[in-house]
């Protein structure tokens, strides 16, 4: 008997040591599968604010080439003398020599 109560002692010890082992094992790995959807959770966000402020900038630079764009048609004026010309448009030309302030309008 005290053969068998001697060889139970360590076949116990081991059983427990290899239940800690697998219940650590077990809890890293749920750790890790917690931080892993965690991770994958904020990139999909980023992403999202990525292609929305990828999408805001497009616009922007849509509406900023709109602005600035100069377009060789009928819209396109001319500098001439300091002034811009448009082209089949009435202008208002202000004589500085006469005294009573008013303008006279002519045509190109």
């Amino acid at each position: 008997m005290p053969q068998k109560r001697d060889g139970r002692l360590p076949s116990l010890l081991s059983l427990a040591i290899k239940l800690g082992v697998i219940l650590v094992a077990s809890i890293s790995c749920s750790k890790l599968t917690a931080a892993h959807q965690r991770s994958r959770a904020l990139y999909r966000e980023l992403e999202a604010e990525y292609a929305r402020q990828q999408e805001r900038l497009l616009v922007a630079r849509r509406s900023f080439h709109e602005l600035f764009q100069v377009d060789p048609g009928d819209h396109a004026g001319q500098l001439q003398g300091g002034q811009w010309i448009v082209s089949n448009h009435q202008r208002v030309v202000w004589d500085a020599s006469d005294d009573s302030g008013q303008s006279a309008a002519g045509s190109p």
